[in-house]
């Protein structure tokens, strides 16, 4: 206990607003205490104790019920086992590398409080940077509020005031980035800055949750593995699910952002990343997943596991559409033109339409189905187009055996737009009557013929992935 009476915390104000509607006097307002839950591994230890200690010293005693340390199978025990000498503190080692969110959810089940806060294990709390948080909770169980997540330098732990104009989001690649709210937004919070933010998603480290909302809300997925997209994946369930989230510009902690993970990422961070965000666009995006899998292709390669728990958990809780989500939470993310309706491959028989690694120019031929994309991959746009990639299906004159080629896509060319008929089983140029036909494929590869129901070789199927 020595060490802990002697450790100096210093926190150097940034540039960040103070706003004086943050500075009201909390001290007889009656809230509802929080078990603080942070995970590590390998954590350093002086980083680990900083974050105990400012909770402590940044919060009002009542309201720190207490602090779950979930060890995640560090490489020394003693990192965590030592920290359990101080009062409140509650620490868990699991018996094997388990990830972060599996770790959580071993920290909120272990938890004995009505809210859950979560943090780092490189944090510092800043002055009054609890009670606004549990404020927003305590009015409504549905709100997942977030502080303003200042920097702290790794270098040398100086701490600086963050933006408090942001707000989360993310791109189609489904990684998380910081927005900027729009002038409008800005000017409409000018009678009232320290109003909280509504935010499409949260950074996913530090947030506050009512814990019978996070049991409902089915805690964290938990087939997620190590670390990433778990902030997309909770995000997503919560709007979707009939919450919000927000973040609140009065509380503020500290975060140290590290250059590398001490950790290792089985098969490497890419492939993990690659899983968890699949999980997350599979459950979640309905129809725009494919606009993930376009900015990501090889993400389609990498195996993400069974979903159906979280499938039946988003029917049992009458889950929104996505669409709703980008037409109300999310406007300011664009929907690229010509988003494809199918995306998969073009099967007849047991053959695939396939590029045959050609490029512009070049002929579209047959290949054995390999059910492993590349050069069988194929989207059905909604302006026509059939497109592998950024090249589209081209009819280069409007004769009858004309042999298709690739180009690439022009979203106004005509020549490019096919339309499907015949029970979707037929590709039909939209200005003639003329059909993708594989009657020549051994020698010239796909052709244009006059549209015939009959004819077996103008039989497509489109395999959606």
């Amino acid at each position: 206990m020595m060490v802990i009476n002697t450790v100096v915390l210093s926190i150097i104000c940034g540039s960040f607003v103070v706003y004086s509607n943050c500075l009201k006097d909390w001290n007889n307002q009656r809230l509802p205490a929080t078990s603080v839950i942070i995970t590590f591994h390998n954590e350093a230890r002086s980083a680990l104790l900083r974050t105990i200690i400012s909770v402590f010293r940044k919060s009002r005693e009542e309201l720190i019920h207490e602090i779950i340390l979930v060890d995640d199978f560090s490489d020394d025990p003693s990192d965590g086992l030592e920290l359990a000498v101080i009062q409140k503190v509650k620490v868990l080692r699991n018996n094997k590398r388990e990830g972060l969110m599996r770790s959580r959810v071993r920290g909120a089940d272990a938890s004995t409080a009505e809210i859950l806060t979560f943090l780092d294990s490189h944090c510092e709390c800043n002055v009054n940077w609890l009670e606004p948080l549990l404020e927003r909770v305590a009015e409504d169980k549905t709100r997942v509020v977030s502080p303003i997540i200042d920097v702290i330098n790794m270098d040398n732990f100086e701490y600086i005031g963050a933006a408090s104009d942001i707000k989360g989001g993310f791109g189609w690649n489904l990684v998380f980035k910081w927005d900027y709210m729009s002038a409008e937004e800005i000017k409409r919070r000018e009678n009232n800055p320290t109003a909280p933010i509504r935010t499409p998603l949260i950074a996913g480290g530090l947030f506050t949750i009512n814990k019978s909302w996070f049991n409902q809300l089915g805690k964290y997925d938990t087939k997620m593995d190590v670390w990433g997209g778990e902030n997309i994946e909770i995000s997503f369930r919560v709007w979707l699910c009939h919450g919000s989230l927000e973040i609140i510009p009065c509380s503020r902690v500290g975060h140290v952002f590290r250059k590398q993970h001490p950790y290792t990422f089985p098969g490497g961070s890419g492939i993990v990343f690659a899983r968890n965000t699949r999980r997350a666009a599979e459950v979640w995006m309905d129809e725009y997943k494919h606009l993930y899998y376009n900015t990501v292709p090889s993400s389609k390669y990498v195996s993400f596991g069974d979903i159906s728990e979280r499938l039946d958990l988003k029917k049992k809780l009458k889950c929104r559409p996505f669409k709703w989500f980008l037409e109300n939470v999310y406007p300011e993310l664009e929907v690229p033109p010509n988003q494809a309706l199918l995306y998969g491959m073009i099967k007849q028989g047991e053959m695939c339409m396939d590029t045959m690694g050609h490029f512009a120019d070049g002929s579209i031929g047959l290949f054995h189905c390999h059910n492993s994309g590349g050069n069988q991959e194929w989207s059905f746009s909604e302006d026509g187009s059939l497109r592998h990639l950024d090249l589209c299906i081209v009819l280069p004159s409007n004769t009858a055996g004309t042999v298709l080629e690739l180009a690439h896509c022009t979203p106004t060319h005509h020549s490019m737009k096919w339309i499907q008929i015949h029970n979707k089983n037929m590709f039909k140029h939209r200005s003639y009557n003329l059909c993708i036909d594989s009657r020549d494929v051994q020698s010239q590869g796909l052709i244009a013929l006059p549209c015939d129901e009959t004819a077996r070789t103008q039989q497509w199927k489109f395999i959606i992935n």
